[in-house]
């Protein structure tokens, strides 16, 4: 017992010595502080805004370009005035007309499609990624192919029934009208039959001859009038035995060309076997390449 109370006094001996030591050290250290402070006061010159010369009194006043109008008397005109109105004038009028007429030339040397050349293009696109392939078969009903099963007039009449124009009813009416016009002798018969001979390409061909827009049958390279002359949407005939008009095929100028700038072609025999784009047109003879409906005919 007498032990554990010696013990306990050694402990409460200790803290009090540790508690002293905090103590005395906290003392010192606030000790050092009071001893090295110094009050440092600032003092701002009084002349430290004021400037060393004067300030100029027209940097103090707003630049402007404004000046009021002298009075001037009634009736009086300032001629010099007058005079630099009008030269200013008519030098604008002499420019904006070399502008228009310098636009007036770059517009003519350039061409925009119709509406439907665009149509036409378009479905032309569209075509060369479904599956079509070569084959003839009459369709007494509905005189358009009703299977995937085309000839080279089918993608022409099809193409241009989709832009709304009714080839075999068109045909069919302008044949019925010249018959003297169309090689009846070919068919050995001397009435037109609706559903069949808007897909004979001979019949076809002198259809767009009579009313289409007829141009060059030549492609000449690096020709400047090629843009005019052959441009998408149109439709080309090719020949390949003179003695066989039922040997002809037909096809549209693409919106694509080879490298050299000569136009593809999108038709279908066959050779090819389905719709394609092929770089024929200097390879093929050509007998027909007309616009449709022609840009110049009367309404």
């Amino acid at each position: 017992m007498e032990k554990a109370r010696k013990l306990q006094v050694r402990k409460s001996q200790g803290l009090k010595i540790i508690v002293l030591s905090v103590i005395l050290l906290s003392a010192v250290q606030v000790w050092f502080l009071f001893s090295g402070y110094k009050e440092v006061v600032t003092k701002i010159p009084e002349d430290l805004f004021k400037s060393s010369r004067p300030f100029p009194e027209t940097e103090s006043i707003i630049s402007s370009h404004y000046s009021p109008p002298e009075e001037e008397k009634p009736g009086e005109q300032n001629s010099e005035n007058i005079m630099s109105s009008e030269s200013t004038s008519s030098e604008t009028s002499e420019t904006s007309s070399e502008e228009t007429a310098e636009s007036t030339v770059e517009s003519s040397e350039e061409f925009v499609l119709s509406d439907i050349q665009k149509k036409i293009v378009l479905r032309l696109m569209e075509l060369l990624e479904e599956d079509i392939t070569y084959g003839y078969k009459k369709y007494p009903e509905t005189g358009y192919p009703t299977e995937n099963i085309w000839v080279s007039t089918d993608v022409i009449a099809m193409v241009y029934k989709d832009v709304g124009y009714d080839l075999m009813e068109i045909i069919y009416e302008d044949m019925k009208a010249h018959k003297e016009d169309y090689p009846m002798d070919i068919k050995k018969r001397s009435e037109p039959v609706k559903y069949i001979d808007f897909r004979d390409t001979f019949f076809q061909e002198k259809f767009f001859k009579r009313n289409a827009l007829e141009l060059d049958k030549q492609f000449i390279l690096d020709n400047e009038e090629n843009k005019i002359q052959w441009q998408p949407g149109d439709i080309v005939y090719f020949q390949f035995d003179p003695d066989d008009p039922n040997q002809d095929l037909g096809g549209f100028i693409s919106s694509r060309t080879n490298e050299k700038g000569v136009p593809l072609i999108i038709m279908i025999s066959r050779e090819l076997e389905k719709i394609s784009e092929v770089d024929k047109l200097l390879e093929y003879t050509i007998i027909g390449h007309y616009r449709y409906p022609n840009p110049y005919a009367e309404e």
